[in-house]
């Protein structure tokens, strides 16, 4: 079964802002082979379109690695979420070292870590994701953004499990495919 990307975009969706770092990993699909980050013109309208960058701004190719380098180590952690190794967290937080963070206090009284606006384009835009990231860990909803345990896959999918055991992207596609694997070897086997 091979679902149509806009049917992949709806697998599984985050929780309001989470969502967007949600699309944001999901940029490349490891089964269909698409990349939205493919060049500097495709990264800049995709993150353009989800208010990451402003009209007129633009990414160069460098950027554009850089933000490919970021979206697949926040994979990795996703992968992690799903007990899976794989996290370098020595590396993404050397990655992020750049990125200008700071508390800012609402008209509530409620603290909230945003993006600082200094810093290039890719800061921006990895602060902004990392604030929902933040903002995720603190409401407990981190750990159910996850990477699809298939390798072949690897869609970040939000588990809403009541356990929070959720291991596929969509058990129609992944997990069935995961169960064939595991009987033939069964069969195999005996």
């Amino acid at each position: 079964m091979k679902l149509p990307r806009m049917e992949w975009e709806n697998v599984k969706p985050a929780p309001g802002r989470l969502a967007l770092v949600q699309r944001f990993v999901n940029t490349r699909h490891y089964r269909s082979g698409g990349d939205l980050l493919a060049d500097a013109e495709e990264a800049t309208a995709w993150l353009t379109g989800h208010g990451l960058l402003g009209a007129g701004e633009r990414i160069g190719e460098r950027e554009r690695e850089r933000l490919v380098e970021f979206r697949e180590a926040l994979r990795s952690l996703l992968s992690a979420n799903n007990g899976m190794p794989g996290a370098d967290a020595h590396a993404l937080n050397d990655f992020i070292r750049s990125v200008d963070l700071r508390v800012q206090f609402g008209s509530d009284g409620r603290p909230a870590l945003e993006s600082a606006s200094s810093g290039g384009a890719v800061e921006r835009v990895v602060g902004s994701l990392l604030t929902e990231v933040v903002r995720a860990e603190a409401e407990g909803r981190w750990g159910r953004l996850k990477a699809c345990s298939n390798e072949e896959c690897r869609w970040a999918f939000y588990d809403a499990s009541k356990n929070c055991s959720g291991r596929w992207c969509t058990m129609q596609v992944c997990g069935a495919r995961h169960k064939m694997r595991a009987y033939r070897k069964r069969k195999l086997g005996s």
